[in-house]
């Protein structure tokens, strides 16, 4: 009988493969940088390990690829069933890993090696097939493979943040990018020497084929089950956008509001919180009439400020249009702000409050900061000098300034560290710590800025039927509680170019993060 005769794989199709390939394997190590990043917190070390182990399984795999140089085409048609499988799964895993275990970070790393490894073995399978397609050349060959494997780098470095990550999102995305690693395996699959296509390799390819075009189709469903074991209560709302992942999930009369896993807010207790922040400030201003929030895109701050008649505006600043629309149009969410948002006196701006702050020229009578805690190096910079000189310019001469600061109990030092930064940019006036218990997330703490003279929490301002805030829990919340004892130094600030904070607030949540 004669020997079946190879299909010949033309060399233009090897180096698309090649460009596809390379595409996957940056686009699979943003998946899991931003994957940890979004669950464990801190992304500065979800970079750096994402990037460093997969480099590190990249030359595992460089090295061990020699074995599987006799039958390339096969065994690069092995290689991405495997990658498919593992790559386009990770972030399900990764999910499923910090719901279910405490072994998330382990889990993270093997996930990130492996798929190292395997991307490892690409490029010398793909340079053993370009080199059967022209035996000619070899060295052309391998500067081209190598070439696209640089230039899929900076197409997939712009596809993931202005396309993938913004309206598929990660679970979608990784999906996609093992459907794309399943279809170039069967490219190949198909240009192989008969003798080489196995019945089994065939079945399987065409099996991973339907699992991920199905569990694309049905990816909001797996989100939605995961989300709920992982809030333990049903989610309602979910979505993810290029600045931060948003869920809302409801039980009974209990809406609460998750941003990056962090809880915002709980419709039961969230008044305690919310009325604190707002009235603290706007009674220490004579009939405030011009207020910016910064933040604050669940329209609750909002909902507060219009509980003043003498208010006239109020300008909204929250970088993220999901959230603020969601705030509008989510039942849920409209009920509990009361429709704040709509309301014909609230100017919605979605864009980044550091450079609204620094390029606006409008002076308001209080500015209220609602921003998620400083647990990553993007958000420290709203917490930084330069932040608080650029809002305190927006001030006018009575005005005051409020943000929220941490809990002074689980982050004392990042507390403390927030008060000396606006006290440092704000030295001619009277800097006063607030504290209160939010049973959500226990004790709280906000620094509120006013002129030296200022009387704080005038009675007569106070708007009635509060759920919560009278003059006398005010006067109460003044302060910090008895065991408030950062460690911290004195002149500990922070900057844009040293975001100390960042650094504080990570160390003080270790111990409660890491601590079971």
């Amino acid at each position: 009988m004669p020997r079946a005769k190879s299909t010949p794989i033309h060399k233009s199709a090897v180096l698309a493969a090649a460009l596809l390939v390379a595409i996957g394997g940056l686009i699979y190590e943003l998946l899991l940088g931003t994957a940890s990043s979004y669950l464990f917190g801190d992304s500065i070390t979800s970079f750096s390990l994402s990037i460093g182990t997969m480099l590190f399984g990249m030359g595992v795999g460089s090295l061990l690829s020699s074995r599987l140089l006799s039958k390339a085409p096969r065994n690069f048609v092995l290689t991405e069933l495997l990658l498919s499988l593992i790559g386009g799964n990770a972030v399900i895993l990764m999910f499923s890993a910090f719901v279910y275990t405490k072994l998330y970070w382990l889990v993270f790393v093997l996930l990130s090696t492996g798929i190292g490894i395997l991307i490892g073995f690409e490029i010398p399978l793909m340079v053993r097939i370009a080199k059967q397609a022209q035996q000619k050349d070899v060295e052309k060959l391998l500067s081209r493979v190598l070439a696209l494997d640089y230039l899929g780098a900076l197409v997939a470095s712009l596809l993931f943040p202005f396309l993938l990550l913004p309206y598929l999102g990660l679970v979608r995305t990784s999906y996609i990018m093992g459907l794309l690693n399943a279809v170039i395996a069967l490219f190949i699959l198909a240009k192989v020497q008969t003798g080489q296509r196995k019945p089994w390799i065939v079945a399987l390819n065409l099996v991973i084929i339907i699992f991920f075009a199905v569990s694309f189709v049905f990816s909001h469903r797996i989100e939605r089950a995961i989300g709920t074991a992982q809030y333990g209560d049903p989610v309602v709302a979910y979505k993810l956008t290029p600045y931060q992942k948003i869920a809302v999930t409801a039980y009974g009369q209990d809406v609460r509001l998750f941003l990056n896993d962090q809880l915002q807010f709980s419709s039961i207790d969230e008044a305690r919180y919310h009325e604190t922040l707002t009235h603290s400030a706007l009674t220490s201003v004579k009939q405030p009439r011009n207020v910016l929030i910064l933040g604050g895109g669940d329209g609750l701050i909002a909902r507060e400020v219009l509980k003043y008649d003498s208010v006239q505006r109020i300008t909204l600043v929250d970088i993220d249009p999901a959230m603020t629309t969601m705030a509008r149009t989510n039942r849920l969410l409209s009920d509990v702000n009361h429709g704040s948002l709509d309301d014909a006196r609230v100017k919605v701006i979605n864009q980044d409050a550091f450079s609204y702050t620094r390029n606006s020229r409008e002076s308001y009578d209080a500015i209220i900061v609602d921003l998620v805690d400083p647990s990553n190096e993007r958000v420290a910079k709203l917490y930084s000098q330069e932040f608080y000189r650029a809002a305190h310019a927006r001030l006018t001469p009575n005005g005051a300034f409020i943000t929220q600061a941490s809990s002074t109990y689980f982050t004392p030092n990042a507390f403390q560290t927030i008060r000396q930064t606006i006290a440092s940019t704000a030295e001619a006036r009277k800097i006063s710590p607030l504290n209160i218990n939010v049973p959500s997330f226990g004790e709280w703490g906000f620094v509120l800025s006013t002129p030296a003279s200022t009387q704080l929490f005038r009675e007569n301002q106070l708007p009635k039927n509060l759920s919560y805030v009278s003059t006398q829990t005010l006067a109460q919340a003044a302060g910090t509680p008895r065991d408030f004892q950062p460690t911290v130094s004195a002149d500990t600030v922070s900057t844009l170019i040293y975001p100390k904070l960042y650094h504080i607030y990570q160390k003080d949540m270790r111990q409660w993060r890491y601590g079971n």
